[in-house]
Order: C-alpha cells, then structure tokens, then sequence
C-alpha cells in the first residue's frame, strides 16, 4: 500500500491535510472557525451541546434514555439505538449469506464486511513498515499505526492525571479512562448471570457476555472457508 497515492484534502488556512472530507470540516470548525458562526447542536433536555449531531444523539441516548427513539426490526423484536446499528442486525440475523457484501483483501484470503476493518488488516499484515502512515506521539518517540492507538497512548502516559475524566466502579474501587472497559468490568465482576443480556450465536448453542466475544467465534467456528 503506497500513502503517496492516497488522496489527501488540504485545509486552505493553514498546511493541514486530511484523507477524509470529513475529517477536514472538523479541523476548519476546530481551528478556524469563529466560535460565533458555528452551529451548536443543543440538547433539549439540558444545556449540554455540541457541534456535531452524531455526539448529541449519543449524550441523549447516555443521559436521558427515557427520551430515544429506537429503531425497530421489522423481522424481529429487536430494536437498536442507532440506525447504523439495526442495519448490522438485519445483515447478521435476517440476510441471506450469498447476499452480503463482502470486503475480501486482494492479498490473502481475508474478508469482512465492514470496509474499515479490512483497511486495519491490510495495514497489520501486508504493509510494509515504510509505507505505513504513522501518527507520531508529539511528547516522545512513541509512534502507532492506528489514530485510536496514539490517543490511547497519550491518555496513559501524558496526561495529566488531574485532567483525566475517569469512570468510576460504584461497586469496587476499580476507575477506568474509558467508559467501555467500566461496563465490561462491571458485567464481568458484578452482574449476576440472570441479569446479563446474552448475546446467542445463531448457529450453535454457544452465548457470550460480550457481542466482540460472539464475533470472534463466528468468524473462528461458523465462517472458515465460507
């Protein structure tokens, strides 16, 4: 993969480029654009706003859940938060397998159906090093492939610890930077079975506490050499 042939959008203010559109529009907000023109999307419910509608929805649907609007399968019972969400149910539990669309890696014999994960495997195993773009840790020599990665890595050893949003176990002293790993702690150490949502494989009588966990198993026992 050579990052030279990628298409880059340059910001017109300043040397900036990015490999997504939307990504440049977040820079020009975040960087050049005057706090008075930007369009605030503001919850109804508080005073919390932000400037994208994507982050608004999330804090409604974390902050007040009694307020969501839930998208329904019209196969099933199953609703979701996010449209996003009900359109990967329909893939995983009511398409037909010949009729999804596959993101197949033109090295091996990988594929997946999300687009974004096939990007990370070419870059895991058939990138060379040199032609990797790598995000660089502005405060030491630290560098990573993914952006996701960096940001973690500042968060652990940059930080200040004061200017550290944690997410706090009421149950133990455990606290976390993330609030993804305070549920897994939590559905892991505090929940009694009964009270789990299960997550069933559709294929075998396998269940797991944690929708990555049943990906994995489907990818591992169900879809080899499909």
């Amino acid at each position: 993969m050579n990052t030279e042939n990628i298409k880059r959008f340059q910001c017109e203010h300043c040397p900036y480029k990015a490999k997504f559109k939307s990504r440049l529009k977040m820079h020009i907000i975040a960087k050049h654009t005057n706090p008075e023109d930007i369009k605030w999307f503001e919850c109804e419910h508080c005073s919390h706003r932000t400037r994208r509608k994507d982050k608004l929805k999330r804090h409604i649907i974390s902050t007040h859940p009694e307020d969501i609007k839930w998208f329904n399968c019209e196969h099933c019972p199953y609703k979701a938060k996010f449209k996003r969400d009900l359109g990967k149910h329909r893939i995983f539990k009511h398409a037909n397998p010949e009729d999804r669309k596959w993101f197949e890696c033109e090295h091996c014999s990988h594929r997946t159906k999300r687009n974004s994960e096939l990007k990370r495997h070419i870059i895991l195993n058939h990138t060379n090093p040199e032609d990797i773009k790598w995000f660089n840790c502005e405060h030491c020599s630290y560098k990573a492939k993914f952006k996701d990665e960096l940001k973690m890595h500042i968060m652990a050893k940059h930080a200040n610890p004061e200017d550290i949003k944690w997410f706090e176990c009421e149950h133990c002293s455990h606290r976390t930077k993330r609030n993804s790993i305070l549920k897994r702690h939590i559905i892991s150490n505090h929940t009694d079975p009964e009270d789990i949502k299960w997550f069933h494989c559709e294929h075998c009588s396998y269940k797991a506490k944690f929708k990555s966990e049943l990906k994995k198993h489907i990818i591992s026992k169900h879809l080899k050499g499909s």
